[in-house]
């Protein structure tokens, strides 16, 4: 709460991690109490068409201020889409007279895989209105120029290390969820098992909320159905079927590396290319954020997280 307050007057915010780590709570919470106007955009797969999205947009500025954006209102309906370029100088001049500051919660981006749509963002805050802060929520990076927005410090970011539970946050939510003390050792158990991943410790807490023997149960219930179909249904079962082959070659593996994962992998007509296709298949798990825990400082090593390796 403390970083996105010190964030607050950036042009973008960006909240990048992996499924459950809970992003929009936080960013929701957060809102409660920033005392600035904000509206929130919720998106999914059938909003990658440019128009669709511009009218979304633009209402939900409206929704905050009716009476702006009436021009770009009426460009982003008209029947032929004028350029990407003209839509974006009319909606920054518009959104410069704003005299209100205020945040736009663009929620589940990773769902944009359109460019014109990213596109359009880049292009807006390449020269940002001064009153709109984007708040961007996202199961991976959206494809806008974060190395210049971050170089020019008009981006603030909160990501996976940030989000993650400590020993005592863990410790403090278990005896929130199971309503009695936890040992010790049982903690320590979760905590290593989880990873501060907040939606895994939920779920295995909801499979024992009502059973007495917590530390017999500790280690089994971790890997409990609950966490498994979450993991099967949110994250593997999205992912095309050659990284979901890769991703059980490698569940064998501690850790991995890409001469690694060629060496496990099954054979290709073209075995040259292989090490390409490892290290593309790495560099998707990072992209994706798919779980993946770096183990050095060169990016050479990594390791699936616990939870999602017991998966595979």
């Amino acid at each position: 709460m403390e970083r996105l307050q010190h964030y607050n007057r950036r042009p973008a915010i960006l909240v990048s991690a992996a499924a459950g780590y809970g992003k929009s709570t936080l960013v929701s919470s957060w809102l409660e109490m920033c005392g600035r106007p904000s509206a929130w955009l919720s998106l999914d797969e059938n909003d990658n068409d440019l128009q669709m999205f511009l009218v979304y947009f633009t209402a939900a500025v409206q929704s905050l201020f009716p009476d702006t954006l009436t021009n770009s209102a009426a460009m982003v309906s008209a029947p032929n889409l004028p350029p990407i370029q003209a839509i974006v100088n009319q909606m920054a001049n518009e959104l410069d007279a704003i005299d209100q500051d205020f945040f736009l919660v663009l929620d589940d981006i990773h769902h944009l895989r359109e460019m014109s749509i990213n596109d359009f963002l880049d292009s807006l805050l390449r020269h940002p209105p001064r009153p709109m802060h984007l708040v961007l929520i996202g199961r991976r990076d959206p494809q806008l120029s974060i190395p210049a927005l971050r170089a020019r410090s008009q981006l603030g970011e909160i990501r996976l290390q940030d989000l993650r539970f400590s020993d005592l946050e863990t410790a403090s939510y278990l005896r929130l969820m199971l309503q009695t003390s936890v040992d010790g050792g049982v903690v320590a158990a979760w905590a290593e098992k989880m990873e501060g991943w907040v939606t895994g410790l939920r779920l295995a807490a909801l499979s024992i909320k009502h059973r007495a023997d917590m530390q017999s149960l500790s280690q089994r219930q971790m890997g409990s159905q609950y966490v498994m179909e979450y993991l099967f249904s949110e994250v593997l079962l999205h992912q095309p079927t050659a990284v979901r082959d890769m991703l059980l070659e490698t569940s064998i593996l501690k850790r991995f590396c890409a001469p690694l994962c060629t060496a496990v992998g099954k054979a290709s007509d073209d075995s040259e290319r292989q090490p390409d296709r490892a290290w593309k298949f790495i560099q998707h798990l990072k992209n994706e954020n798919l779980f993946l825990i770096s183990l050095d400082a060169k990016g050479h090593w990594f390791r699936h997280h616990h939870l999602f390796q017991q998966l595979l």
